[in-house]
């Protein structure tokens, strides 16, 4: 494999462990909203109807069907009535109390910081991310991460998002680097994989589980992997 001087990297479920982290809270938000008596379902089911309804959400906002402002407004509306509830007086308030704690929680995907640690001797390192501005910064520090990186692009700032290759174009500016220095490490065919490729960036997928097809040519199941590979 050819050298790199630089790494780009996504946050959320490649870095920062998603799932895990709104897990703890959204279990913690059923009980404090007491949803036992206002929706049919338990906490486990309505864990699983929370991330169906927010993977979509997320899926058309990167492709640019919605705003920002209908994934915080909206999801726990959407969510509530998917689980047959009917009251949703208390949705926005529930999305103020996710929004507020989810970013605080600790939880990293494993093997983040050793393999950063072992990465940071040897390379600079940014974060490209769709996430939101006010987000990003709390969940670095939340979990450790942001001594580790010179920057975090987000599509918000720069006002483009990920699979379009400006965001990578942007970063690779204000940077002053080359596209053929960089690796970009990410867990999304279509937004990490897909938006590198479009930038002339290589890329590499980040597939924990071995589920996600992708004709990416280098796919690690563990972070650790990129020590090896790098």
């Amino acid at each position: 494999m050819k050298q790199f001087s630089y790494l780009f990297f996504d946050l959320d479920h490649t870095l920062w462990d998603y799932d895990t982290n709104a897990r703890k809270v959204l279990t913690a938000l059923y009980h404090e909203f007491e949803l036992n008596s206002q929706i049919k379902h338990g906490p486990d089911r309505f864990l699983e109807i929370y991330f169906k309804t927010n993977d979509g959400l997320w899926h058309d906002y990167n492709q640019g069907r919605i705003t920002k402002e209908v994934i915080r407004n909206d999801r726990f509306k959407m969510v509530l009535s998917n689980c047959g509830g009917a009251d949703h007086s208390r949705a926005l308030e529930m999305s103020d109390y996710f929004l507020t704690n989810c970013p605080r929680q600790p939880g990293v995907m494993p093997g983040t910081k050793m393999t950063l640690d072992y990465l940071k001797k040897k390379y600079p390192m940014s974060i490209i991310t769709n996430g939101f501005d006010d987000v990003q910064e709390v969940k670095l520090k939340a979990c450790g991460l942001h001594g580790y990186f010179d920057h975090v692009f987000t599509s918000e700032t720069i006002g483009v998002k990920k699979p379009n290759p400006e965001i990578f174009e942007y970063a690779l500016q204000v940077l002053g680097i080359p596209k053929e220095s960089v690796l970009m490490i990410g867990d999304n065919p279509k937004t990490d994989i897909q938006g590198a490729t479009n930038a002339g960036i290589t890329p590499v997928l980040y597939n924990p589980t071995g589920r996600i097809k992708s004709e990416c040519e280098l796919e690690i199941k563990s972070l650790s992997e990129l020590m090896t590979l790098l």
